[in-house]
């Protein structure tokens, strides 16, 4: 049991570093927050294309799905655009990812960083976002598909081999996004100083991330019980009560979103924290030296 107590007050005390500099600069939530609102409105216009009678979308999509399945040129049509829609997304959320890792860069530095520079940064270093966009879109369906298939020809097995797969490619590319804003490299070459940083350093075994997301996994589930008990009020009850299970499913759902921006935040914070001590041997200002030091474990 100590071990685990260890490791959850190590994980609350990782948030805490990492939530102190946010404190002092928080808009840089802001970077999480558009990059989650462009998906969301993509997918929201992806959904509405797709309903009969909704105009120019539908016009542009509609008859690729009408058809779909007849033959193999619609089946085509479908996997390219569906590409072309997952590389557009990556690159959103890689840009204003690389631009959070540029201001906290300034942070971690003494500086106060803006939203200015952080887009200005993540400009400068775009032929690399692409790049990398174009990378992570193409590994992540190849990585989906490869899981499909694996769990349609066996079962369990193939399901928890393919997260294997999905897991090394994770532990890989953790530290990806730093050296793209840093080194400048290009995106093959970002993967493989990632990887050596990580072996060189602390083994393969991430544990710093993995305690955040611990953490998060609470507030969410905060969240979803606010919701679920408002749902159940406006459900069961009319007039006042109902009304107040709607505050709740509303309040619910607005701490879920502000749970999962900040957490997206910390995490990217504490990624760049973790590339400049390993890289410097310097711990950032605002982070305990302890904590960035054990953000991994030591390989046997």
């Amino acid at each position: 049991m100590g071990w685990i107590t260890d490791r959850w007050s190590r994980g609350w005390s990782m948030a805490r570093g990492s939530w102190s500099v946010l404190k002092r600069h928080p808009k840089l939530a802001l970077f999480p927050a558009v990059s989650g609102l462009a998906l969301f409105l993509a997918l929201g216009l992806m959904t509405v294309s797709l309903i009969a009678g909704t105009g120019f979308l539908y016009a542009l999509t509609g008859w690729n799905f009408d058809d779909f399945g007849a033959d193999w040129r619609s089946e085509v049509v479908m996997f390219v655009g569906a590409f072309l829609v997952l590389y557009v997304l990556t690159t959103i959320a890689v840009f204003f990812n690389t631009a959070l890792v540029f201001c906290t860069l300034e942070a971690y530095s003494g500086k106060d960083p803006s939203i200015r520079s952080g887009l200005h940064g993540a400009v400068g270093c775009l032929p690399q976002i692409l790049g990398w966009a174009l990378v992570a879109a193409s590994v992540g369906m190849l990585l989906n598909a490869i899981e499909g298939f694996l769990s349609d020809k066996l079962g369990i097995v193939g399901e928890i081999i393919g997260a294997l797969f999905n897991t090394g490619w994770a532990a890989a590319t953790y530290l990806v996004l730093p050296v793209l804003a840093v080194e400048r490299t290009g995106p093959l070459t970002a993967v493989r100083r990632s990887s050596a940083i990580l072996r060189s350093k602390w083994g393969e075994s991430i544990a710093g991330d993995i305690r955040i997301s611990l953490i998060g996994v609470l507030f969410v589930l905060q969240a979803l019980l606010v919701f679920f008990v408002g749902f159940a009020l406006e459900g069961a009850y009319a007039g006042s009560m109902g009304f107040v299970g709607i505050f709740l499913m509303a309040v619910g759902v607005l701490y879920g979103v502000a749970a999962v921006i900040v957490l997206l935040a910390l995490s990217a914070m504490f990624k760049t924290a973790v590339y400049l001590y390993a890289t410097t041997g310097k711990v950032p200002s605002g982070l305990d030296a302890a904590l960035v030091a054990g953000a991994f474990r030591a390989k046997a």
